[in-house]
C-alpha cells in the first residue's frame, strides 16, 4: 500500500476543499428563503412614478460668468416644470452665489424659486436671506434675480443687519457700478437706520 505523503496530501485537498466549498454554496442556495423583489422597496414605484409625472430634477446645479467677470452659481434642492406652464420651471430651497473678481461674494437663500425657459432670472420666494461677505444679512420675501448680468432687486420690504446697526427699506437693489463694476447694494424707499455704536 502506498503511504500518503505530503505533496500527495496537498494535491488531494487543492482538488477536496473547493469541491466541499461548491457544496456548501450550493446547499446554501437550495435552501435560502425566496425574495419578493416587489415588496423589498415598498416605496420605489410610487417614489418612480412621481419623478416621471412630474419631471423632477434633483439637485440642479446651473453656473456661469457675466461679461464683467462675476461667477454666478444657481442651485436647489428639486425643479420640475410648472403644471400650469411648462415654460416655466419651479424650484424648492434655492440657493445662489455671486463671487466678483474682486473677491465680493454674496450668498443667497430662498425657500422657493420660479424662472422661465431663457434661464436669464429667477423670482425668488419666501424667506430669502442675503449674506454678504462685507457683513451684511439682508431678509426679505421677495426677490427677482438676474443671471445674466449679477443684478437683482426686491419687490417687499427688507431689513438688514451689519456691524454698525439695523437697517430697514422699502426696496434694495445688488448690481455693478463704478468703472470696475464691482457689486453694490442700493436701498430705497423710507431707509431707516438704528446705529449700534461699537462696544
Amino acid at each position: 500500500m502506498r503511504r500518503l505523503t505530503y505533496s500527495n496530501l496537498v494535491t488531494w485537498l487543492k482538488v477536496l476543499l473547493p469541491l466541499t466549498a461548491l457544496g456548501i454554496l450550493s446547499t446554501l442556495f437550495l435552501i435560502s428563503h425566496e425574495v419578493d423583489l416587489e415588496s423589498a422597496i415598498p416605496f420605489a414605484d410610487v417614489e418612480l412614478e412621481k419623478r416621471l409625472r412630474d419631471r423632477q430634477i434633483t439637485a440642479p446645479y446651473i453656473t456661469g460668468q457675466t461679461d464683467d467677470g462675476h461667477k454666478i452659481t444657481l442651485t436647489s434642492a428639486t425643479a420640475h416644470p410648472d403644471i400650469e406652464d411648462s415654460s416655466r420651471i419651479i424650484a424648492e430651497q434655492v440657493g445662489a452665489l455671486i463671487s466678483s473678481e474682486a473677491g465680493t461674494e454674496i450668498t443667497v437663500r430662498a425657500d422657493a424659486g420660479e424662472m422661465d425657459g431663457s434661464f436669464q432670472e429667477v423670482e425668488l420666494n419666501g424667506g430669502v436671506e442675503i449674506v454678504t461677505s462685507a457683513g451684511y444679512t439682508i431678509v426679505t420675501e421677495n426677490m427677482i434675480f438676474g443671471l445674466e448680468d449679477a443684478r437683482a432687486e426686491t419687490v417687499s420690504d427688507v431689513t438688514a443687519e451689519s456691524a454698525i446697526g439695523r437697517l430697514d427699506a422699502g426696496r434694495m437693489a445688488l448690481r455693478p457700478s463704478g468703472e470696475n463694476n464691482e457689486i453694490y447694494l442700493f436701498f430705497t424707499k423710507g431707509v431707516r437706520l438704528v446705529y449700534t455704536p461699537p462696544k
